[in-house]
């Protein structure tokens, strides 16, 4: 079981004739068991529905996530994660059964979410800025809870994410092809491919950011070096993208005495100590800067030392 406790209060006041909220700090509990569930917090006194015979305004948080205690891996939705299983407000008027629901960007089905309620509905001309408020509060929660778990000693946080933004070139460099679920290389235009390959986008694969703590261990991914040099440059590109920084050393650098050479890449990476091949489908991959010479090296094992920010690969060479 993994228990976190975040704080939160009002981006801004808020009341009127219709709804009052209360100024203060309020504290909301998570508990996280193995597995994919959804964590869910206990009720808070938000404020006061007065159109609603003035009873009290209760609200509880929800999300999605996975927690591997094997690997000490936490994942979770990014606050700008547009999914239904992203931070999610639930507010009800006490004693009533007229809930609505505000998730961190939006996602989700507005019917199922700001339901046709008789008098509960903060989507209306009577409460403006209501919903913005609401909104304020489920990214500062969200942002809280990320920050909550990667303080957690030995905790790997896996936060899904978005790919950065990318023109049409760009993205076509990030083209990968398949064929029978084995990474073959990155597309090349113009070649004819055989009904055996695929191609896929980086949407595909790009499951978000992953911290790490500092000098945590990762070793090479085995298999994953048979692309050319120029597709090592492009995962070294699309870290930069992702971080708006270009990496100017080996994230290992010279750990247990390890000569680093200046030439850097996108290493293909997992935790722990040993390089290892990764099954189809894994969500276990990162991509973090490291030289060629580690990248080519799968005797040593790495850490976390100049670079604690990666890439996470999602459905790898799924």
């Amino acid at each position: 079981m993994l228990d976190i406790q975040v704080r939160f209060s009002l981006p801004i006041a808020y009341q009127n004739a219709f709804v009052s909220l209360h100024d203060r700090e309020h504290k909301v509990d998570f508990h996280l068991k193995e597995g994919t569930h959804v964590a869910q917090s206990e009720y808070v006194d938000l404020g006061v529905v007065d159109r609603v015979e003035g009873r009290r305004l209760l609200g509880k948080f929800s999300f999605e996530y996975t927690y591997e205690p094997d690997r000490h891996v936490v994942t979770v939705n990014g606050t700008d994660f547009d999914s239904a299983r992203s931070m999610c407000l639930t507010t009800v008027p006490e004693g009533t059964s007229e809930f609505c629901r505000q998730r961190v960007t939006g996602g989700g089905f507005v019917a199922d979410d700001l339901t046709s309620n008789p008098r509960w509905n903060y989507v209306t001309p009577l409460t403006p800025g209501l919903r913005d408020v609401f909104k304020g509060i489920v990214r500062t929660v969200n942002d809280r809870v990320i920050e909550a778990l990667q303080e957690q000693p030995h905790l790997i946080v896996q936060v899904r994410k978005h790919p950065p933004e990318m023109s049409a070139e760009e993205h076509q460099k990030f083209l990968t092809v398949y064929r029978d679920g084995q990474f073959q290389g990155l597309h090349q235009a113009g070649r004819q491919y055989g009904p055996g390959e695929q191609v896929f986008t980086v949407d595909s694969v790009f499951g978000g950011e992953v911290t790490l703590n500092y000098g945590e261990a990762f070793a090479n991914v085995i298999g994953s070096t048979n692309d050319p040099k120029i597709a090592g440059l492009t995962w070294i590109q699309l870290w930069a993208n992702q971080f708006n920084t270009y990496p100017v050393i080996c994230t290992s650098y010279q750990s247990n005495g390890f000569g680093c050479g200046n030439s850097l890449v996108g290493g293909h990476v997992i935790a722990g100590q040993h390089a290892s091949v990764v099954a189809q489908g894994s969500n276990s991959v990162w991509i973090f800067p490291i030289c060629v010479q580690h990248n080519n090296n799968d005797n040593v094992y790495m850490q976390a030392l100049k670079y604690l920010k990666g890439i996470w690969l999602h459905n790898y060479m799924g």
